[in-house]
């Protein structure tokens, strides 16, 4: 128990330090590098240190939740993880404005632009398909023919598609 003790704290100290941290930076609309993929798939080893911080200290946190106001801060908590899940129109923009949805539409777009004829995409990117070609030359991919679609010439070229779409979309 006390070995597991001796590994169980700083887990959680650690892991409430990195998801608090990277939460407030995602906050404050800082998302750059491993910031949002730390916090989205660390966030677990956050979960199972609090829960096995609770298990060892069980007698201590009943406790606490055997008192009035122990009860009503973790009651709160609790109140506002099932409102947070209740979908409600009028916060639907905040919650744009924080991420929610963001990520999805993005991942849509790519989708589409991946899957459109390079004629087309050079189009929306106000190109002309020879532009467009030369552009992704510069970027190691092989464009034969304006009818590919971005994904059939980052398949041959063997890039991965997210190389492919920064060469359009960030190509100056």
């Amino acid at each position: 128990m006390k070995k597991l003790r001796s590994w169980v704290t700083p887990i959680t100290i650690g892991s409430f330090l990195l998801i608090g941290a990277t939460g407030l930076l995602m906050f404050f609309e800082v998302r750059d590098s491993l910031i949002v993929v730390a916090h989205e798939w660390l966030s677990p080893v956050l979960v199972l240190g609090v829960c096995l911080h609770t298990w060892l200290n069980w007698g201590a946190l009943r406790a606490y939740l055997s008192q009035a106001r122990g009860l009503a801060v973790v009651g709160l908590f609790a109140l506002l993880l099932v409102l947070s899940l209740v979908p409600f129109d009028e916060v639907s923009e905040v919650s744009w404005a924080h991420g929610d949805g963001r990520e999805r539409a993005a991942r849509r777009a790519a989708e589409v632009l991946l899957e459109a004829r390079i004629s087309t995409v050079a189009e929306l990117t106000g190109r002309t398909p020879r532009q467009l070609r030369d552009s992704l030359g510069r970027h190691g991919i092989r464009v034969p023919s304006d009818e590919l679609t971005l994904a059939d010439a980052a398949r041959q070229s063997q890039a991965h598609p997210v190389r492919v779409l920064a060469a359009v979309l960030l190509d100056e």
